[in-house]
């Protein structure tokens, strides 16, 4: 149905010059080896990530256009998870946060930015072996109903996709040969 007479707008992406990335990771992983008993199946694994950059953008002319935040780069971040590990049950749950973080700059329709806002989520799972070939599993993801939003503008943060994939579990066996 095109004729001649349409207006076609085409984008090319451009890399940009780049820019630093300075941060800082901190874990810690620690089996709780000490405590007495079923206690010393236990253990903790931390993280942090701190992340920060900005770059210089282009529009897909050439053209310069805003010095912001490494698109993906999320500057906080951290992961918790508490697990047992007994010899036939094992266990752990774990939390994951980031901070919010831009998709596209620039935007689209002449928006400035366009980004994904901060999410935590929480996860779980176990597994008990009834033999040693048989293992049934337990899984549990999302368990707080996380929704993911994503934005357009920095300063009108309008909604462009509003993710909801609910809570999620899966029940399973494995077998081992």
């Amino acid at each position: 149905g095109a004729t001649v007479n349409d207006d076609f707008q085409f984008n090319i992406p451009l890399n940009t010059p780049g820019g630093p990335l300075k941060g800082l990771e901190f874990t810690y992983q620690q089996p709780f080896v000490f405590l007495p008993g079923f206690w010393s199946d236990f253990g903790v694994q931390l993280n942090y990530t701190y992340v920060d950059s900005k770059i210089q953008y282009m529009t897909a002319a050439g053209a310069t256009s805003l010095r912001t935040d490494l698109t993906g780069l999320s500057k906080n971040a951290y992961n918790a998870t508490l697990y047992y590990e007994g010899d036939k049950f094992s266990a752990r749950v774990s939390a994951a946060y980031r901070d919010d973080f831009l998709t596209t700059v620039p935007g689209r329709n002449n928006n400035d930015v366009e980004g994904t806002a901060e999410t935590l989520t929480i996860d779980m799972s176990a597994s008990y072996k009834i033999n040693e070939h048989f293992e049934l599993t337990l899984e549990g993801l999302n368990l707080t109903d996380e929704f993911q939003d994503q934005w357009v503008d920095s300063i009108g943060d309008r909604a462009s996709v509003y993710h909801h994939t609910g809570r999620q579990y899966f029940l399973g066996i494995r077998y081992k040969l």
